[in-house]
Order: structure tokens, then sequence, then C-alpha cells
């Protein structure tokens, strides 16, 4: 009788000590939803980030869910937060900066919070900063690079035009007209635009005999409004030898290519596009291109996970920050050699700057020790010279 009643009591123990535990199991067990707001559907840079975040679901215990947002329609981005937050995300990274106070107010009707990658946020930081990084709801932002109040991509296109210039002495470029996207969608490319002016005229005024010439900006035709570049921009700036295209080359080379100029004329410009190596370097046009590190997404997603996971780290700042992250500069044969091992191209977790136990790592309800300083450091540490 007296066992009898020993191993109903034990039963009884156990019984109340797996009800106590499994509401943590379960809350340990349960899958987090990400939903990810990219700036298109298709592409090297859409398919590398897919690759990146998929090899991080098992480690995170996250499943991503993915749509694609508007540079231009505000209303479109709104109702596609509404419809990833139907679909059951916890958290959602977003790359357009549309609409944002009501996508937060929709967010924090939902409970659900968001963060930003490629986009510094710079309308909502000028204009309305109380109401989106104050936002309990808003966790911050990573830029496409520097941020603007940072950036210095207009050197970096001159940089790219003199290294050239030293690397084919026999055939310098010399004069160079530029194309940039509308400043309502990019505000700052005009700046970069200026940035590289300012760098020629300086050049030019030590080095007389060098002096390259700059085709100021034609609103008719070097603002491109997300379309090919029109034919009339090689009679509009007759005599150049090379474009600086502040904005995407996708956008300019295939008119290279159609007015036969493509195999003469030289390219520096933002972005890559599948197929770009073919023509890159001693193989063609494009001599300089610049490309956000698709790793970078890290930034939003650790600070997604921490909150949603209840922990924040110890120096956690205060209000929501924008950061900007390193850049993978693409300006020669050999960096061209480099960015092919990178997951930006071959599509490879394995080749990403962090691995599944490197992101587990930042996150602070998995690693005690981990630091919003630690996390913001591997931004800086993405760069063509950083690739394994």
């Amino acid at each position: 009788m007296k066992s009898t009643k020993k191993v109903l009591a034990l039963v009884l123990t156990l019984a109340l000590v797996f009800a106590l535990a499994a509401p943590t199991a379960m809350a340990k067990a349960r899958t987090t939803k990400i939903g990810v707001g990219l700036y298109q559907d298709s592409g090297a840079a859409v398919t590398a980030v897919k690759s990146y975040l998929g090899s991080l679901e098992d480690a995170l215990n996250v499943k991503f869910t993915y749509t694609v947002l508007s540079n231009t329609d505000e209303a479109q981005n709104i109702t596609k937060v509404q419809e990833l937050i139907a679909a059951g995300c916890d958290g959602i990274i977003c790359t357009m900066d549309m609409g944002t106070e009501a996508i937060l107010q929709e967010c924090a009707d939902a409970g659900v919070y968001l963060a930003g990658y490629l986009c510094d946020y710079d309308t909502s930081f000028r204009n309305n900063y109380d109401n989106v990084f104050k936002n309990e709801f808003f966790l911050g932002t990573v830029a496409d690079g520097g941020c603007a109040d940072e950036a210095r991509r207009g050197y970096d296109f001159f940089d790219s035009v003199i290294e050239y210039n030293e690397r084919t002495p026999d055939a310098p470029i010399r004069h160079v007209a530029m194309t940039v996207f509308p400043a309502f969608a990019f505000p700052y490319q005009q700046s970069f635009a200026a940035q590289f002016v300012e760098k020629v005229e300086e050049y030019n005024a030590a080095n007389p005999d060098k002096a390259i010439e700059v085709d100021p900006l034609s609103d008719e035709t070097d603002i491109l409004m997300f379309r090919p570049m029109d034919s009339t921009y090689f009679s509009k700036h007759p005599g150049i030898d090379a474009i600086v295209s502040i904005c995407s080359g996708s956008f300019v080379y295939p008119t290279m290519v159609s007015a036969g100029v493509s195999n003469t004329m030289k390219l520096f410009a933002a972005g890559y596009n599948d197929g770009d190596e073919a023509v890159f370097g001693s193989k063609g046009a494009y001599q300089m291109e610049i490309v956000s590190p698709v790793e970078a997404i890290t930034y939003p997603l650790v600070l997604l996970l921490n909150k949603i996971n209840g922990v924040e780290f110890p120096d956690q700042p205060a209000e929501a920050e924008r950061r900007g992250s390193s850049v993978l500069l693409i300006n020669s044969d050999e960096d061209l050699a480099k960015f092919q091992n990178s997951i930006y191209l071959s599509f490879k977790p394995e080749d990403a700057f962090l691995s599944p136990e490197d992101v587990v790592a930042l996150t602070a309800y998995n690693n005690p020790d981990a630091t919003y300083a630690g996390l913001v450091d591997v931004l800086a540490h993405m760069t063509i010279d950083d690739i394994k």
C-alpha cells in the first residue's frame, strides 16, 4: 500500500513538473516568422539574400517569408506589410522608407516589430524622427553603405577613375558624364555627383596636364526615371570616354550596347547585375561596381530576434539608430576574382562573412556576452578585402 502511494506521489510530482515546464518548452519550440520586404523579386542580390537567410533558419529557429516593396507607391508598401502581418510574421525587415509612419501603426496594432535594411530611412530621420525612430516598434536600420550624413560614394567613383587612369596611362579617361536616379527616391545621389565633381576640380588644379572634363548633369537625359537610359544621352554628351553611373549600371549598359559604344566607352557604376563579370575590367566596359554586402541584413535580424525573445543588449541605445555598413568596392580584375568567392556571386552560404553559429553568438538571448557594439562592429568588416 505504501509503495502504491509512493508511486502515485511520484507520478503526480512528475506530472506537475512537466506541466510547469510545458509552456517554456513550447516557447522554445515555436518558430519565429520574419517577413522580408525586398526591392525586387529577382537578381543576384535577391538570390544571395535568400541563400544567406535560408542558411540561418535552423540555427535560429526562424522561418523567412518574402514580398516586394515599391520605391514609388506608399499605399502598396502598406498593403504588403499588412499581408506579412496577416501571414503571422513576428517581425518585418523593410528596404523602403515609404509610408513608414502608417506601416508602424499597423505593426503597433499587431505587436509586430519593424527594422530596415539597405535603406537609411533618411526621409523619416529628417522629417518624422519622433514618430519613427522613437517608436517602440521600430528597431533601427542598416543603410546601403554609408548613411546620408556619412556617405562618400562620389569620392569612391573619383578614386576608381584615377586608379583606372594609373593602370592605363596610354588610354586614360579625360571626359566623363554622369547619371543619377530622381531625387524623390534617392535624394543624395546628386550630392554624390557633386562630390565627384569636387574631387575632379581639386585634381585638375593640381594636375592641369591630366585634367578631366565632367559634363554637368542634364535633367533631360541624365536623371533616369527607373527606365533604361535614352539613346540621346550620347548626343547630349559628345566625346565622352566614360559614364559615372551613380545609379545602377543596369539602366545604362544596355543602352551603351545598343548604341555600339560598349567596346570603346567605360562604365563606373553602382550595383551589380547578373552577368556583369563577363564585361568587367579587362573584359569590357565595366570598370567599377559598388555592392552592399547581403550579410548586413544580420543587423536588423538580430535586433528583431532579441526583441521578439524579450531580451536587449546591455548597451542597447535608448532610441533606434541607423547604421552604415562597409561596401564591396570592385574596381579591378583582382577585386572581381575576390568578389566571385563571395555569397553575392556564388550563392553558397559557406562563402558568407558570417556563419549561422556566428549569427547565433551575436544574439543577446543566446549569448549573455553579446553586445550591441559587437553587432555594429561586424558591419565594418564586410569589404572586398575581408572575403575569405
